[in-house]
């Protein structure tokens, strides 16, 4: 038998032998897996063992969790001047303006919106006929025992008018102990007509208080008379409001 050709070709039938895989690439895989799985709990043994580590991924965490509270505390508060804006038929600023005047002076917010409405139907340069000015219609008196120095045009400032107003109104909650149909009686008749009523057995009340309290309404400025009471002359609203609080009360 002759010898075989070194050139000779391979038949094409054959079938190929599968190349062995090499044994040395896959270990090395194997190695960088091995490696960042303990490089993972290398990590974590480190936030729980060490507590300098523990303590900034700690305030770290607490910095994100605050940051989300807020951003959801906020979000809330927006869904709620719109509400409040829808209710009431006014601008989203203003609704805005009412809300974060009432929460500076820690006032209800729902007591705001309607304290506002009935004294001025929401209208800035609303004016009563004895001189009350602005959305929460203040006596320049009032307000200048509140602001001492205080203009005119600051009184009808929005945001002023807003925050003196409820800042007036809390001060009344507290000298009639939370009592709100007294103290809305007071912020339209004054506490010193209140007091004089009150010391003679009368009733002060003239349905201003309900209609702060009541329902949503037509409330147009200066509705309620300021005094229900037999007298000689009826005192109009606000004329007697003060521009301090008697002492005493």
């Amino acid at each position: 038998m002759p010898p075989r050709s070194p050139n000779r070709r391979r038949n094409p039938t054959t079938p190929r032998r599968a190349p062995r895989r090499r044994a040395g690439s896959a270990r090395a895989a194997a190695g960088r897996v091995d490696r960042r799985a303990w490089l993972v709990m290398g990590l974590v043994a480190a936030l729980l063992i060490f507590p300098p580590t523990r303590a900034v991924a700690g305030r770290a965490w607490d910095r994100v969790d605050a940051a989300l509270g807020a951003m959801r505390a906020e979000e809330a508060r927006e869904r709620m001047v719109a509400g409040y804006a829808r209710q009431y038929g006014i601008p989203m600023d203003l609704a805005d303006a009412i809300e974060r005047a009432a929460r500076a002076e820690r006032l209800d917010t729902e007591l705001a919106f309607r304290l506002v409405r009935v004294e001025s139907e929401f209208r800035q340069h609303a004016r009563s006929h004895v001189g009350a000015l602005g959305f929460t219609q203040l006596m320049p008196a009032t307000a200048a025992e509140l602001q001492p120095g205080i203009t005119r045009e600051q009184i009808v400032d929005r945001d002023t008018n807003l925050r003196l107003g409820f800042r007036y109104l809390k001060q009344l909650l507290a000298v009639y102990d939370g009592d709100e149909q007294e103290a809305l009686t007071a912020y339209n008749r004054g506490p010193g007509t209140v007091a004089r009523i009150r010391r003679k057995g009368g009733d002060p009340g003239n349905g201003y208080a309900e209609l702060v309290l009541g329902r949503r309404g037509k409330s147009p400025v200066n509705l309620v008379p300021a005094d229900s009471n037999p007298a000689p002359a009826a005192a109009p609203l606000h004329e007697s409001a003060p521009a301090r609080l008697p002492q005493g009360l």
